[in-house]
């Protein structure tokens, strides 16, 4: 029996509901085949009683006008313009991020500022060159000391691998506009502001994964085939001809959309590509998030939108206040935190019950002296798998050769940042889905 859906999405993230929702607007037939029982992927927002978390620190940046507009209206009155600075916790001690010279000053040695004014003096006379690897991108715009002291240990443990083996663009456009000097101009003249995009950004009213909520809606979920996870992909060297769903159900399709998984999509081919682009796609590795959900019994840790921890000892990378996005995500007289900690399979963190990572985020937050033991209301432990793709220098041709591979297929059409391997936000996303459902000529 012959398919009757005109295009077949595989996967239900942001990336295929994006294209979904762009091709319904325009009258396309489309099913979407998502392996786990809810969409949104790891844009979702979960509910523990009366608090609602997100599985990630997402914020909806406006960087695309058209792409904000169309968001807007999906959301209706519950995307709200929010304003949270972060901060990078160091030392039992705040500072501003994006940096601020005058936060720096109050918080490090004389020795260090001096060392740091002195690199950065020196860097504005330096030739401009190609950055070849993070940690050079790093040192060109801030400086050995500072990138050391606060850049370099965090991104190490973000994505589990050396600073000078990850490619410039996970930084994503995050240093594209902070730069040493203008904050030094800054501080000496306290009238000039310079403009930073990290603290504003829109959040829906209810968390972030109701976007995605909205908009799998408005698709019809009769449209979105739930627990349908994609085992095999039959093609004849030209075009996809079948899917294969671990439930056994066969599907011949016409056009597909895939989303999934650059490494597991090469796996699922049948007939197999050759050894070369196996190996390729197995070398490609994708760092997973623990996060750690705790309800707490005070109205409020802080006002920032996240707080960073550079330090090398402690595991935690980032924690957010849900309340300090909306305040529909937390009681009244209760605060909630969310706790980052990232790991690969196979690595310490990995192999920890979800009990032992609670307890030892709680242990260090203690610690800390964020806050008691007898705060803590309840707590829950969340596994993001492929939460980023870890871009290391080197690969860029790999990723290349594999996607050139997959879009031979003539009826498939590639988006998202787990089939292109790239460090993708959501305004990108939605904006590409909607060029790419203006490719459509079937």
């Amino acid at each position: 029996m012959k398919n009757k859906h005109k295009i077949d999405i595989l996967g239900g993230g942001p990336a295929g509901l994006s294209v979904a929702y762009f091709a319904r607007k325009k009258g396309y037939d489309i099913c979407i085949h998502e392996g786990s029982s809810t969409v949104g992927g790891n844009c979702q927002t979960i509910k523990m009683g009366e608090y609602r978390f997100d599985t990630g620190a997402h914020r909806f940046h406006d960087k695309i006008p058209s792409i904000t507009k169309e968001v807007k209206k999906i959301m209706g009155g519950d995307l709200n313009k929010i304003n949270r600075p972060s901060k990078i916790y160091f030392d039992g001690r705040m500072i501003d991020f994006p940096i601020r010279f005058t936060s720096v000053m109050k918080n490090l040695k004389l020795s260090e500022i001096l060392k740091i004014i002195t690199e950065n003096f020196l860097n504005i006379f330096k030739i401009n060159v190609e950055n070849k690897n993070f940690e050079e991108l790093a040192y060109a715009k801030y400086g050995p000391t500072l990138s050391n002291l606060f850049l370099i240990n965090y991104t190490e443990k973000l994505w589990g691998a050396r600073a000078n083996e990850l490619q410039t663009t996970i930084s994503g456009n995050r240093l594209k506009n902070l730069k040493i000097l203008p904050m030094i101009i800054e501080m000496i003249n306290k009238n000039r502001k310079v403009k930073h995009l990290e603290g504003s950004f829109y959040y829906p009213k209810y968390g972030y994964g109701t976007i995605f909520d909205s908009i799998a809606k408005q698709i019809n979920y009769e449209n979105i085939s739930l627990n349908s996870k994609v085992k095999k992909i039959f093609h004849d060297c030209k075009k996809i001809k079948e899917i294969e769903l671990e439930n056994g159900k066969t599907i011949e399709v016409k056009y597909i959309v895939n989303t999934l998984p650059i490494n597991s999509i090469i796996q699922m081919l049948d007939p197999l590509p050759s050894e070369n682009l196996i190996e390729r796609a197995s070398n490609l590795k994708f760092r997973n998030l623990k996060i750690c959900l705790l309800e707490l019994d005070f109205p409020k840790l802080s006002n920032n939108a996240s707080i960073y921890f550079p330090d090398e000892h402690i595991a935690i990378t980032r924690i957010y206040e849900p309340k300090n996005r909306s305040l529909q995500m937390a009681p009244r007289d209760k605060t909630s935190l969310a706790i980052e900690i990232p790991y690969t399979q196979g690595d310490r963190i990995s192999i920890l019950t979800d009990d032992e990572v609670i307890d030892m985020v709680k242990r260090t937050l203690i610690k800390e002296k964020l806050f008691k033991e007898s705060d803590v209301l309840g707590n829950r432990l969340i596994d993001v798998k492929n939460a980023y793709p870890i871009l290391k220098v080197g690969e860029e041709g790999n990723i290349r050769e594999l996607v050139s591979f997959l879009q031979s297929f003539s009826n498939q059409k590639l988006i998202g940042r787990n089939v292109e391997f790239d460090y993708l936000h959501t305004h990108k996303i939605m904006d590409k889905a909607k060029l790419l459902v203006d490719t459509f000529d079937f």
